[in-house]
């Protein structure tokens, strides 16, 4: 596992390795130009104030000046490769980890949003100063040259200082890692927390949670504070010794090539010269050592980000080469066994849902209707047995290749922040001539325009300004958008009243004219006025199962006996 942490980032960057070696020879271009000062100083120090030749001093002030136009528009050109590689970044990965993060079969270990931001701090790592300073590492050598040149002591006494920087660098991490990998998971723990309970907020405060949620809250910001705190003071401590290690070597530099200058073996330009050089030579290890928080948190995200990908090029490779389902659907269940968490849901299922029917599954909490809805549009597989639309085996890696459209209204309706037509058009191309025809059936289309801004009203993520049974209208509109072949819906009259429920009949009523398949979840028993089969669950099993009238006397029948029991027991 540590290996594959530590290459996730560079599988991430490899499709760009291009870009940075463009990159790299624009870091030797620049790193050679800064030579240029260095070079300036020992010409006005060694040449110009011992021949005060004011020509002279023009021509190399004039000459250096043109270098450094050179060697700024090699950086201004570096940084402009680093912007665009970071584009071209959000440009790859960002359609892929975003349908992977929204995929129900990827597997991931946190909230689409951190994926997001994770994605977002590989990107701001490669075109950060961190990777700018990795890039200037192995020029380093450059100024290492130029020491040896102006006296092997100096170039030797250079490598030495290198070397201690990178067991400080060393050092560093180990001292970091663990306390910065703590206090960022308790930050996110903590973000996560209040985010889901500002959701709830009103539920919470109605029903007295609110005292108790902000002890809760602050307990874990109290975790939080000491973690950082923790790391804080690994991180002071490690900036200390570096900055002493760095301002020490550069010290002793000095002296060294002072030492060499009263020997004579060296010019006072030259010892000037040494002190720049190796401060120069010392940057991208002084840079690596300040951006190492950076560049965990770049590996981490990068790791992470990885196995969404892997899993996500695992699910389509699963994925089998079919062509889209034609309408109408015929549905076939077979043996249909579902387990959830290691708990059986489903057992042992057999159904055949022709199109143009209705079915009407009913039975008790936590029989497994739910989860059956679930399975009917392919948001879970069968652990066992077969599901079938007009012959074709559906699961979730195949669901949505195969069925062109669904239609489904969860038990709990969840709309999206954005217009009602947004909403109602599921966020694709507005058509206006069907987004008002599904409002209008479903009969929310005159309420919609008695509103400010009509189907322009931007609603929240509760779903406001709209009331409880309009958001439920909103939702069926949005299932029923283009009529689909299939129609699932998961007690679609539970917040409506008599007027609502009564338009929800006529609507299911005509979509079997056009031979939609229908299955509707629900405890009421106003559908079966237009139900054709019903299906009665309990426990996961199959009680019942047969045309309407048969099923509404086995439900008198256990009404009467529940009766008699009743009366017995008084």
């Amino acid at each position: 596992m540590k290996t594959a942490t530590r290459n996730s980032l560079w599988v991430l960057v490899k499709p760009f390795r291009r870009q940075f070696i463009q990159m790299a020879w624009l870091s030797l271009l620049t790193n050679v130009l800064m030579l240029v000062p260095t070079l300036y100083m020992l010409q006005l120090y060694d040449r110009v104030m011992q021949s005060r030749n004011t020509l002279t001093l023009v021509a190399v002030t004039a000459l250096t000046a043109g270098l450094l136009i050179l060697m700024a528009g090699a950086d201004w050109l570096r940084n402009l490769y680093a912007i665009k590689t970071g584009v071209q970044f959000d440009l790859t990965y960002g359609k892929q980890i975003f349908s992977a993060i929204f995929d129900t079969r990827t597997t991931q270990k946190q909230s689409p949003v951190q994926s997001l931001q994770q994605l977002t701090t590989v990107r701001q790592f490669m075109t950060g100063q961190g990777l700018f300073a990795m890039l200037d590492m192995p020029w380093s050598m450059v100024y290492i040259s130029v020491l040896f040149v102006l006296h092997p002591v100096l170039g030797a006494t250079a490598i030495v200082f290198c070397l201690v920087q990178c067991m400080v660098a060393f050092w560093n991490q180990k001292v970091i890692a663990g306390p910065a990998q703590q206090a960022q998971q308790t930050k996110q723990f903590t973000e996560n927390f209040i985010q889901q309970k500002i959701r709830h907020l009103q539920t919470s405060h109605v029903l007295g949670m609110s005292q108790t949620l902000r002890q809760r809250w602050q307990s874990l910001l109290a975790e939080q504070s000491q973690a950082e705190s923790i790391w804080l003071a690994a991180s002071d401590r490690s900036q200390f010794v570096n900055k002493w290690v760095r301002y020490t070597m550069q010290s002793l530099m000095l002296a060294i090539a002072a030492w060499l200058t009263i020997k004579g073996q060296i010019s006072v330009g030259s010892m000037i010269a040494s002190n720049v050089l190796i401060a120069r030579a010392l940057q991208p290890f002084d840079v690596i050592v300040h951006s190492w928080r950076q560049w965990l948190q770049a590996n981490t995200a990068a790791s992470d980000l990885q196995l969404i990908l892997e899993s996500r090029e695992k699910n389509l490779g699963a994925m089998p080469v079919v062509q889209p389902l034609q309408r109408p659907y015929h549905l076939q269940l077979e043996s249909v066994t579902v387990e959830l968490q290691s708990r059986r849901i489903l057992n042992a299922l057999n159904l055949s849902i022709s199109p143009g029917r209705l079915l009407c599954i009913m039975g008790p909490s936590g029989s497994g209707k739910s989860t059956l809805a679930r399975l009917l549009v392919g948001v879970i597989s069968p652990h066992a047995g077969r599901y079938q639309i007009n012959q074709s085996a559906i699961q979730a890696n195949n669901a949505r290749t195969l069925l062109t459209s669904v239609g489904y209204l969860p038990q709990q309706v969840s709309l999206l922040e954005g217009t009602i037509a947004e909403n109602v058009a599921r966020f694709g191309t507005l058509e206006s001539q069907h987004i008002i025809q599904a409002c209008q059936r479903v009969g929310l289309h005159e309420a919609i325009l008695r509103l400010p801004h009509g189907y322009d009203t931007r609603l929240d993520e509760q779903g406001l300004p709209l009331s409880g049974g309009q958001r439920q209208l909103l939702g069926l509109a949005r299932a029923i958008y283009k009529e689909p072949p299939l129609l699932v819906l998961d007690e679609p009259n539970a917040s409506l009243d008599e007027f609502g429920e009564a338009r929800l009949m006529e609507l299911l009523q005509a979509l079997k004219l056009v031979h939609t398949t229908i299955v509707v979840v629900t405890h009421r028993s106003g559908v079966l006025k237009v139900t054709d089969d019903l299906l009665i669950l309990k426990r996961g099993e199959v009680v019942h199962h047969g045309p309407r009238d048969a099923g509404i006397a086995y439900l008198n029948q256990l009404h009467s006996a529940a009766s008699s029991l009743t009366a017995e027991s008084t």
